[in-house]
């Protein structure tokens, strides 16, 4: 079985072109990627027609073969560009792709991308058979150790450097959607902020302002910092921020640190916690802190609170939503000196 990583691709494709491409992996901007430059490649050797054929459960798979052995409409070479969201063609599909290979045809080249891959996949017939006539191309996630080295070659491949705050705050930011961090080193190359990127330029040339300022209200009001937890949420209303939006990232990092606070309680490991949620190291210390300061009951306090906000955004309970949401940052910074968060269902 011949495979390769992602950056192995084009270095194979320029040394030749095989038959059949099998490309496995849950990462779509890498996916795209590699399926872009096999399509260049193949164009570049005249297979200029392609059939994209996106599979579904009640997908006909008869159909597959007689697409390939359709005669092309100008007598050219195709490609047959097949798509499996699941990764998983069943036992019909599984006969369909492995009688592709029965015939070749010199003139049509096979490329098949799953949405989904597990190690365990390549184990089956169909993609031992199809790798075993072409090449396959395992895509994984970027783990949340690579990302900032990740960031930082594909910002020098774009005539960028960055220094260390910049990549981290843009890890950051991104939470390791690499199509969003490819998005925003594009911007930063056409921003014109210069080859040297600091997290100044990240702040003020690339990300959205509303996204950053989120993030800042969170570290801060999990750092226990009130006063800057407060001005970030005044600068937020001021400029018209969808206050659902903040809600909703206030809940997933107090349930994260909730989690911390509950494995610490029972001796468990906190940086399973931090692993099953993907959390950067840089993100880790406000986590804790909030995690120390806040028992069970005052997260309660803090969730019920989050949930009233909800509703009076919506117009669905009494009171102001902003309002609402200062006092509970006041709340979780200093949970003691500040009285208990007074959750009111108000009228639905």
């Amino acid at each position: 079985m011949s495979s390769l990583r992602p950056e192995q691709l084009p270095a194979a494709l320029e040394r030749s072109l095989a038959p059949v491409y099998l490309l496995g992996g849950n990462e779509p901007l890498l996916l795209q990627e590699c399926r872009d430059a096999i399509i260049r490649a193949a164009h570049a050797q005249g297979f200029t027609e392609r059939d994209v054929i996106e599979t579904s459960a009640r997908f006909d798979w008869a159909a597959l073969g007689e697409t390939s052995a359709a005669p092309s409409l100008f007598a050219t070479r195709r490609i047959i560009d097949l798509r499996l969201p699941t990764g998983k063609p069943g036992r019909e599909g599984s006969k369909a792709l492995l009688a592709l290979l029965d015939s070749p045809d010199p003139d049509v080249l096979l490329l098949i991308s799953t949405g989904e891959w597990k190690a365990e996949m390549r184990k089956s017939k169909w993609a031992r058979e199809l790798a075993a006539a072409g090449i396959l191309v395992e895509i994984w996630p970027v783990k949340m150790q690579q990302l900032p080295g990740w960031i930082r070659q594909r910002m020098a491949a774009a005539g960028l450097e960055a220094d260390r705050e910049a990549v981290g705050l843009l890890a950051e930011l991104v939470e390791g959607n690499l199509l969003a961090a490819k998005q925003e080193i594009d911007k930063l190359a056409l921003s014109g902020a210069g080859p040297r990127i600091t997290a100044a330029d990240v702040r003020t040339a690339v990300a959205d302002s509303a996204r950053i300022d989120v993030f800042r209200l969170v570290e801060c009001v999990l750092s226990g910092q009130a006063a800057e937890s407060l001005r970030a949420a005044a600068v937020m209303q001021r400029t018209g921020v969808a206050i659902q939006p903040v809600v909703a990232v206030v809940h997933r990092d107090l349930s994260v640190a909730d989690e911390v606070r509950a494995a610490r309680r029972n001796r468990q490991s906190e940086d399973a916690v931090f692993s099953r949620h993907r959390i950067w190291a840089a993100r880790q210390g406000p986590l804790r802190s909030a995690a120390q300061r806040l028992d069970a009951r005052q997260f309660g306090d803090a969730f019920s609170t989050l949930a009233l906000i909800d509703r009076q955004s919506k117009g669905r309970a009494r009171g102001d939503a902003w309002q609402t949401l200062d006092r509970l940052l006041c709340f979780i910074c200093d949970p003691e000196s500040n009285a208990r968060v007074s959750v009111n269902p108000g009228s639905e």
